[in-house]
């Protein structure tokens, strides 16, 4: 009987599965949360293939939603199928490759920092062991695939190298490919405390690793808590030619307290393999955290109280240019921060307004507006007054 009890127990799960869909299903219908867009000015296009992944909260009622010109989807209620092998839970952005790929996808990690993508290939990169404690000198095993998109044939290879320190676990930030160099940016976080910055660098040719580069490193030191951020958005499969990334000490002063003591901004080139250190305008430090990347350029966000001050840093000029004005409508509200995405040099700003959601686009080339629009529910009867949208990302359908 022993033997069995995994049998029946995937059975029961399955039975339970169907069950409750059933039973919730016909619930759900008389309290589906449904939103769309409506244009309040500019070209549509701008929406045309944009889909915004989001979270619909009120009370105990929580839906994860893909919203669109063509209205709002739930993202876990695609069909009976989906409730048990849900395609659904699959972020949008994969199953494409999915469908089209699925041997090659099989199995692996559903993170966009992991592949890069150009117009014959998709690459997958990890570390095996990365979420094992690793022991100075134990090997780290770095595993890497190759699919030729046309042919569909795949080929892979794996290479160890020895950790420099013992290691709690890793994060995999980025993979870069260029001129048969393939990179890997991980944070790697210390067994005794500390995190350091690497960047690893492989040959694809002949299969070799070349480096292994800290480029930043957080030491623990009593009442000192350290760390590193990276500003990167990596949702996507291209490469990044920089990486801008903040090394931070806070004194720990108790209870949950800390103040910052020291920080450091600095801008690794992916070209030249080269690290300078960046310093902000004093005026700037206290928005620091809001900064993103998005190719040659760093914006620091101010909120205004209608819209929203660029500020601009030119990598290349290394010059900080005249800041970009958007003036848009918003509303404070505690629960809600405003949503900032820079993608493909243009700002997507949604924010809260007396009657739904404010979704604005505008060129970060000339600081003119491209889409005015808002979001709204489309059946009021089912919405709670203090209900609240949490926009996670925004991202271009294919």
């Amino acid at each position: 009987m022993k033997k069995y009890w995994k049998t029946l127990l995937i059975s029961l799960v399955i039975i339970t599965t169907i069950g409750t869909y059933y039973i919730q299903a016909p619930i759900a219908s008389k309290n589906a949360i449904s939103f769309n867009i409506e244009t309040i000015s500019g070209n549509k296009k701008e929406i045309e293939n944009h889909i915004i992944e989001a979270s619909y909260l009120s009370g105990n009622i929580h839906r994860q939603l893909y919203i669109s010109k063509d209205g709002s989807t739930n993202r876990m209620s695609d069909s009976i199928v989906n409730e048990i092998l849900p395609l659904s839970s699959i972020p949008r952005s994969f199953q494409k490759y999915i469908q089209e790929h699925r041997n090659f996808m099989r199995g692996k990690e559903l993170v966009p920092s992991n592949y890069y993508e150009d117009e014959s290939r998709l690459i997958y990169g990890t570390i095996a062991n990365k979420n094992k404690k690793i022991i100075k000198g134990e090997p780290l095993t770095f595993q890497i695939e190759i699919l030729d998109k046309d042919t569909n044939d795949h080929s892979s290879f794996e290479i160890n190298t020895p950790a420099l320190e013992s290691i709690e676990w890793i994060n995999v930030n980025d993979l870069r490919v260029d001129n048969g160099k393939i990179k890997i940016l991980s944070t790697n976080f210390l067994l005794h405390g500390g995190e350091e910055l690497h960047v690893y660098t492989f040959d694809e040719d002949t299969k070799q690793i070349e480096g292994d580069r800290i480029i930043a490193k957080s030491n623990p030191e009593e009442r000192i808590v350290s760390g590193i951020r990276i500003f990167n958005n990596f949702n996507n499969f291209k490469n990044e030619n920089y990486y801008l990334y903040l090394e931070k000490n806070d004194n720990d002063s108790g209870y949950g307290n800390s103040k910052g003591i020291t920080s450091q901004l600095f801008l690794y080139n992916n070209t030249t393999n080269e690290v300078e250190e960046l310093k902000l305008p004093e005026e700037l430090e206290p928005h620091m955290n809001y900064m993103t990347l998005e190719g040659k350029d760093i914006f620091i966000p101010v909120p205004l109280a209608h819209g929203l001050k660029l500020n601009r840093y030119n990598i290349e000029s290394k010059q900080w240019e005249e800041p970009l004005n958007f003036n848009y409508s918003s509303t404070t509200n505690d629960k809600e921060h405003p949503f900032l995405q820079l993608i493909n040099g243009k700002l997507y700003a949604v924010s809260r307004v007396s009657d739904g959601h404010l979704l604005f686009i505008g060129d970060l080339l000339n600081g003119k507006t491209l889409y005015e629009g808002k979001i709204t529910d489309e059946n009021r009867e089912n919405f709670d007054r203090d209900y609240s949208l949490y926009i996670e990302q925004l991202y271009l359908a294919e």
